[in-house]
């Protein structure tokens, strides 16, 4: 008997289960379920009508119950014209399930509608993450919104209620999370178009730093929304922890994490290679270009890279074996509508990169850039030509990981003020400044070796940094086996500041902006709040004198790479480049032309185009004036290669002597590149006839 009672029970409650259950879904007045997505439109079950889907990118991917739909955070959204709205009035209910690819620059919406001044609903998510749930009443929007942030790449359940006469309640994954009395009675936005996954106004993103120097944008939804349902009725508690309860995802989101795209992983053969890198989907489907849109710098000793890619605008980077991303900057001035500088140029209108030269002993790429603005006008237009600032950068980078960065600045005010040089850290998705930078980040050091580390554990270190005396070389102690570090000429005067404004020690003790790169609205200042976008943090500004200089344009040089060794052992290469050794030609129809420290190489010439021999030559090199790897620059060599003989020991060409040929208009150049340390004279012979002799690698 009593097992019979039993089992009436358990029927009778799961009867009453099913029939709740049925009502929940009963009679919503609308039902987007995103299993149908086709010919760029949504079904709406509950009513029977498409729902065109606007934007770039949009795709169908798996939901919370079959599938769902994932938009760019950049154009799409849904639109339900207004006069096609269902009519919420009184008490009603709005539920979802949702999982962000990154938290939106302002308020967006899950679903809204709403006039900005007098009428609708809202329910979304900020750009701090907190979740919230809005309606116009009486005369004013009233809100609830969570304290604790929703998590990225994670699905969510969310939903708002109100019960048609004082209180809105917000709820997440079937709980209570914030709950409001309000004054006056809702009022609907009638005739106003729906929106799932876009807000109706324009504004600035949250965090804007410079107002002036920001556009006004909509905000989009970047991630999935499921199983989306508006009810004419107040839901209860009840009803809701049900509805989270029928889906329990058991598969993660289609949202993998974002890492910015450096090309294959690992060392590779040396050269300069285009290619088109891919970000993901929803960033890379607004780009207008084919093949061949980004340059990697490879080298085959080491995972580590130079990389000009679009969405850096091709300001370009050294990337660690361990995906850590840092530049020198670039040339920037400013008008009234803030900075000028390629950082601007979001869609790399005027911003372009190309090869010059790749062979085997080096590598040279020009970077060609405008100076504008947010919204491309031109710094510093001269009145006669109606030529504003450009930029060409040019770096010649050889097999040590080594390069120059040749700065020229094309201007009718070349004295102006202009920045030449800012540390950059660049960051993609799920990296901090303070995750990849040591706390002692920088270090200085002089051309006599001394070297100075500074802090940022404590406090910001003071702006102008007193030690060594006569800095000229910076280490960013990156938390990686292969650091990056700039130096510049002792004779050019360098001075430096550590970058010490915008910074919120609460968030992080390094500055930390995400209105670059990747970030496609016209912007050039907006703090970071998270994680989740592509960020970048400055470190330092170096100020130095002019290569050479026309009335129309200045030329700075720096030398810049990748090192696993101290500060201190950059001391011999710093040497070698400011004060190179002098360099004798012993033998050969060659003329010496000088150290071009643009290119980090001695220049010949020779005097018999017809019949060049071989070149045999001294290189005097000391303590003072050291030999820190070796570039020649053979100009009328042919396309011949040759043999080196090194103090008299023939070197064959492999990981310490390698050759290249640069074709010009009337004559070809040999480039050479010896691997070789010394503080005593080297002779070197460079023999056309012997490629068959045999020697050391």
């Amino acid at each position: 008997m009593k097992k019979n009672i039993y089992l009436a029970v358990i029927w009778l409650f799961s009867l009453l289960s099913v029939n709740a259950a049925y009502a929940f879904q009963e009679n919503p007045a609308a039902w987007w379920k995103f299993d149908q997505i086709t010919d760029k439109s949504v079904f709406d079950k509950a009513s029977g009508q498409r729902d065109v889907i606007k934007g770039t990118y949009f795709r169908s991917v798996d939901g919370v119950s079959g599938k769902a739909i994932k938009l760019d955070g950049f154009t799409s959204y849904v639109l339900r014209p207004g006069k096609e709205a269902p009519t919420i009035k009184g008490a009603f209910s709005v539920e979802g399930w949702f999982a962000l690819g990154a938290y939106p620059t302002h308020w967006c919406p899950i679903v809204m509608q709403g006039k900005p001044s007098n009428s609708g609903f809202f329910l979304g998510v900020n750009a701090r993450g907190r979740v919230g749930f809005k309606l116009f009443a009486g005369s004013e929007w009233q809100a609830v919104q969570s304290d604790e942030m929703i998590p990225l790449r994670k699905w969510t359940h969310l939903a708002g209620i109100y019960n048609g006469r004082d209180e809105i309640t917000l709820y997440a994954d079937g709980k209570t999370i914030a709950s409001k009395k309000i004054q006056g009675e809702f009022i609907p936005a009638k005739g106003s178009d729906l929106l799932i996954g876009k807000h109706s106004i324009m504004r600035k993103p949250d965090g804007t730093i410079r107002p002036h120097a920001t556009a006004d944008v909509y905000t989009f939804f970047d991630g999935i929304i499921d199983e989306l349902k508006l009810f004419n009725r107040s839901l209860d508690s009840g009803d809701i922890a049900a509805e989270f309860a029928r889906f329990q995802p058991t598969e993660k989101p289609d949202l993998p994490l974002r890492p910015l795209p450096f090309g294959p992983p690992g060392p590779g053969k040396f050269g300069a290679y285009y290619t088109t890198l891919k970000y993901y989907e929803g960033w890379d489907a607004p780009w207008r270009v084919a093949d061949h849109a980004d340059v990697i710098v490879r080298f085959d000793e080491s995972a580590c890279r130079f990389v000009f890619w679009r969405g850096t605008s091709y300001v370009p980077h050294w990337v660690t074996e361990n995906g850590i991303c840092f530049d020198n900057g670039f040339l920037e001035t400013w008008n009234d509508k803030g900075c000028c500088e390629p950082m601007s140029d979001k869609q790399c209108r005027h911003s372009h990169v190309r090869i010059i030269e790749s062979n085997d002993a080096r590598v040279v790429v020009h970077w060609r850039y405008a100076l504008v603005d947010n919204w491309y006008n031109f710094a510093l237009i001269d009145e006669n030509t109606g030529w504003g600032d450009w930029a060409d950068e040019v770096f010649t980078i050889y097999r040590d990981m080594i390069g120059v960065r040749a700065v020229t600045l094309q201007s009718a005010q070349p004295t102006a003020p202009h920045e030449w040089h800012e540390s950059i850290v660049v960051l993609g998705p799920g990296q901090r400044p303070d995750e990849v930078l040591d706390l002692e980040a920088l270090t200085l050091a002089n051309i006599q070796g001394e070297t100075y580390t500074y802090s940022w554990a404590d406090r910001t270190p003071t702006r102008r940094p007193r030690q060594p005396k006569g800095a000229n070389i910076q280490l960013i102690n990156t938390q990686s086996e292969y650091k990056t570090f700039t130096l510049v000429r002792p004779q050019d005067d360098p001075s430096f500041d550590i970058y010490a404004g915008e910074i919120r020690r609460d968030v992080c003790v390094f500055p930390w902006w995400n209105h670059w790169p990747t970030a496609p609205k016209p912007s050039d200042g907006r703090y970071a709040m998270a994680d989740d976008l592509a960020s970048h943090a400055s470190l330092t500004h170096i100020y130095w004198g002019p290569y050479r200089q026309t009335e129309t344009s200045m030329t700075k040089i720096q030398l810049m790479g990748m090192t696993n060794e101290s500060a201190e052992r950059l001391v011999p290469l710093a040497r070698s480049w400011s004060n190179p050794p002098e360099i004798k030609v012993a033998a050969g129809d060659y003329n010496f032309l000088g150290y071009e420290a643009a290119e980090r190489a001695y220049i010949f010439d020779t005097s018999n185009k017809n019949k060049p021999g071989d070149l045999t030559c001294e290189i005097v090199a000391s303590a003072a004036n050291p030999i820190y790897n070796i570039a020649l620059v053979i100009n009328g060599w042919g396309d011949g290669g040759a043999v080196l003989k090194l103090n008299g020991n023939i070197i064959n060409q492999g990981k310490n002597f390698r050759v290249g040929h640069r074709a010009g208009l009337e004559d070809t150049a040999l480039i050479v590149w010896i691997k070789h340390e010394s503080t005593k004279p080297v002779k070197i012979t460079l023999n056309r006839a012997g490629n068959n002799l045999k020697g050391t690698k």
